[in-house]
């Protein structure tokens, strides 16, 4: 049992019995977790963590530091997968610009390929066959990968907008090549990352467009779901925008970006695409390739390698859309087919101001003002898309440093329960086992899809290529779609999930995480407490030391003295309630508006 109350939706004569030693106090902290946890899903204010300023007095950004740190925190939760004690110092000492360029010039010391192969080595394993193997390489270098941070959140912001999931990707190693390829294109242009995406086997199996054949005129025509879901969610979305991100409006209604003929005609683009044709089966028939039937399997380099163009299955008839044509091919060229279709879906006039909307939301803010988002169009387009200008003139923006104090009730942004957890991992002392055993490796992590009793969302096991949650989400009946505000991350946010990450916390912070390891009797990663024991006597302290911990300021006002009451209450005779006490304060941060929401 969890040594720190646990939340429950059971009906009350089935809920189990505060744990000894809380008993009599359980319903103060019970209150006060249902209260944070489920208002922090329903407002993007209140946690008083932004600062705020003038956002017109021509600060240099570029040559700015975080003055204290509350900022560094602020910055970090944006640009990283939360603050560590050693990132935030580092901050203050280089300052933003150059903390980013520190990040993006870095490379990883092991790519995701490296490390799922790894993992099913030391697990013996015959290879990385088993798509979860991805779950162990992405928590691994959330956590650990102190140099290539920002690399690697920007990869899973991609992730979340050129969704795969492993629930349909056939390999561990196909999924993990998906992110190695979005973590090297992060800092490339869009031009690139998009033929990354099309090209990617990952991508090809999802979206079905691998061994997308042209019609036989009889009946069959190519696969039109990849040509969609590119124009919709990889590049131009379903209408007309104006620089601003705003809906450019012909008779009072919202102007669509293309019509089935367009999808129907990049469908036939995207034929003749298929497994690599390897140069050690270069004897084997074009079609056992294009199928990798056994006599031309060769998964190790297959799996991880850019699908490879088929002429006797590519469309040599005319290709037209998006107001440009494809003429048809005396010999079938499917490279320069695709190299039309994705010059003309990255040029398009939609393509900046639709992605750098995304991509601020994805590390900002949900509500960015109409200045951001048509300055980060502006920087997108002249910088050719350049992801790395772009992202960096996000993180920089006045409005993400110093969000103006008359904005805040709709700045900021609900944060998923990945970069909750993952953010606990960086700032609290832990130890993994599965880390130390592997030579410093890969993480023992599990699924965390359960809503209930877990997260509700585990790393790219998206339910669908619409992410876990859709860009224009406004929570139905509340205060935030009556303002005209959306919030994302909301539409994973239930009265379940809330409690079920509260009573999430509560377990891991009591028993551990992870894999269970059968020899040692306990869960792959172990929190130490240790350094904070000896503030558990006095509770205002415990709270303060370790909310600068987890988001670098103080708790608001009401929040700490509803904390400091909950943690008085409860014993402090022994060292077990010395570690409880800690566990609780940790949990009561971990729940607060403060934390769940990021301003």
């Amino acid at each position: 049992m969890p040594s720190i109350p646990v939340l429950s939706l059971m009906p009350p004569r089935h809920r189990p019995s505060a744990p000894p030693g809380l008993r009599g106090h359980g319903s103060v902290l019970q209150r006060l977790l249902a209260a944070t946890a489920i208002g922090a899903t329903l407002a993007l204010s209140a946690c008083g963590g932004g600062s705020s300023g003038d956002s017109s007095d021509g600060r240099e950004q570029a040559a700015a530091k975080p003055s204290n740190d509350a900022e560094a925190h602020r910055f970090l939760q944006q640009a990283s997968f939360g603050p560590t004690t050693a990132q935030v110092a580092h901050l203050k000492d280089v300052g933003y610009s150059r903390w980013i360029d520190e990040q993006f010039d870095a490379q990883p010391q092991r790519s995701h390929v490296q490390t799922v192969e790894a993992s099913a080595a030391a697990l013996n394993r015959a290879d990385s066959s088993r798509p979860e193997d991805v779950i162990y390489s992405w928590w691994t270098h959330a956590v650990r990968d102190e140099q290539v941070q920002l690399r690697h959140r920007v990869a899973f912001a991609l992730s979340e907008i050129f969704v795969v999931s492993i629930n349909t990707v056939g390999t561990g190693r196909t999924a993990a090549s998906y992110l190695d390829m979005l973590t090297q294109k992060s800092a490339s242009s869009y031009r690139d990352l998009l033929e990354g995406v099309a090209m990617h086997p990952a991508m090809g199996q999802y979206l079905s467009h691998m061994a997308n054949v042209k019609a036989d005129g009889k009946g069959r025509v190519p696969d039109e779901n990849f040509a969609r879901e590119v124009m919709q969610l990889f590049s131009i979305g379903l209408y007309a925008l104006d620089d601003s991100g705003e809906p450019r409006l012909s008779n009072g209604k919202p102007v669509e970006t293309y019509t089935a003929s367009d999808i129907q005609g990049l469908a036939r683009v995207f034929t003749g695409f298929s497994w690599l044709w390897p140069a050690s089966k270069s004897g084997a028939p074009w079609w056992k390739c294009f199928w990798r039937s056994t006599e031309c399997h060769e998964p190790i380099v297959q799996d991880i390698s850019p699908m490879q163009g088929y002429t006797q299955t590519h469309e040599p008839g005319i290709k037209q859309f998006l107001g440009v044509t494809v003429p048809a091919q005396d010999t079938p060229d499917p490279k320069a087919s695709l190299r039309v279709a994705l010059d003309t879906l990255a040029n398009h006039p939609n393509t900046a101001p639709f992605l750098s909307r995304q991509l601020i939301q994805r590390l900002v803010t949900s509500n960015p003002s109409k200045a951001y988002v048509a300055d980060i169009t502006r920087t997108f387009r002249q910088s050719g898309g350049n992801l790395r200008a772009v992202v960096k003139a996000i993180l920089l923006h006045d409005e993400a440093r110093h969000p103006d104090s008359a904005t805040l009730y709709s700045y900021g942004k609900l944060r998923e329960p990945v970069l909750r957890l993952a953010h606990l991992l960086r700032a609290l002392p832990h130890s993994s086992d599965r880390y130390v055993a592997s030579g410093g490796v890969f993480y023992g992590a599990i699924d965390t899809s359960d809503a209930a009793s877990a997260l509700g969302q585990t790393p790219m096991r998206s339910p669908s290529v619409f992410n876990f949650f859709r860009p224009g989400y406004r929570p139905p009946q509340s205060a935030i779609a009556a303002e005209g505000l959306v919030a994302p991350e909301a539409q994973i946010a239930t009265e379940t999930t809330a409690l079920g990450y509260a009573n999430f916390v509560a377990h891991i912070l009591a028993n551990g995480w992870g894999d269970w390891n059968s020899t040692l009797q306990r869960n792959d990663v172990q929190f130490d407490f240790s350094a904070w024991l000896g503030k558990a006597a006095t509770p205002s302290d415990l709270i303060d030391t370790v909310a600068g911990q987890l988001i670098g300021h103080p708790l608001d006002s009401a929040s700490r003295t509803a904390a400091v009451t909950a943690i008085g209450g409860m014993p402090q005779t022994t060292e077990a309630h010395k570690r409880q006490r800690v566990q609780a304060a940790v949990l009561l941060v971990a729940v607060s508006p403060a934390f769940m929401v990021q301003q």
